[in-house]
């Protein structure tokens, strides 16, 4: 039984080596098969019929980028994207309180009373800066038509800033100086 297993393996590996070098324009054809063999030749002209398998894909791995995009992202991550907006304001750091005004009640409710101020006053200085604004917008808006609700709804918004600039003013008259 041993040499006909061999004879066997030994008929597979020619007939596979044979099957391999084989020319394509050669092979036999099923009629059933016709038109998937002429597309598949088609496509493959001029190479092995072994580079048909696996097919190509359309996308390029991630490796081959282009080299550029790869360098203006490398750059990107670097030194930044000069037409992102930013992130933050500049904002100056805040004040923290003394160590005098830490250790004595009184003299950090003033601290505490001056950081209030600040604050009020730049909601009174940016409704006075955004105000204009605002009421600019309501009024293109009216003359490009939009809905009359969405332009109650700022009027609404722009009447809240002006009561509680009035309010902060009433409160605090040394803001509005």
């Amino acid at each position: 039984m041993r040499p006909a297993l061999q004879l066997l393996v030994g008929a597979a590996l020619v007939g596979s080596a044979i099957w391999l070098v084989w020319p394509e324009n050669e092979a036999p054809s099923e009629a059933g098969t016709a038109d998937a063999t002429v597309s598949t030749r088609a496509a493959v002209a001029g190479r092995p019929w072994l580079d048909a398998w696996p097919p190509d894909t359309k996308a390029a791995p991630a490796d081959e980028a282009p080299l550029p995009a790869a360098q203006s992202l490398a750059q990107t991550r670097v030194y930044g994207d000069p037409e992102a907006p930013p992130i933050a304001l500049d904002v100056p750091a805040r004040v923290r309180p003394t160590a005098e005004e830490l250790a004595d009640p009184k003299a950090y409710q003033a601290f505490e009373a001056r950081q209030n101020a600040q604050v009020m006053a730049a909601y009174v200085k940016a409704v006075d800066e955004e105000l204009p604004r605002l009421r600019d917008d309501i009024a293109r808006g009216r003359s490009m038509g939009i809905a009359a609700d969405k332009i109650a709804k700022a009027e609404d918004k722009a009447r809240g800033l002006e009561n509680m600039r009035a309010q902060l003013l009433k409160d605090h008259p040394a803001l509005g100086k």
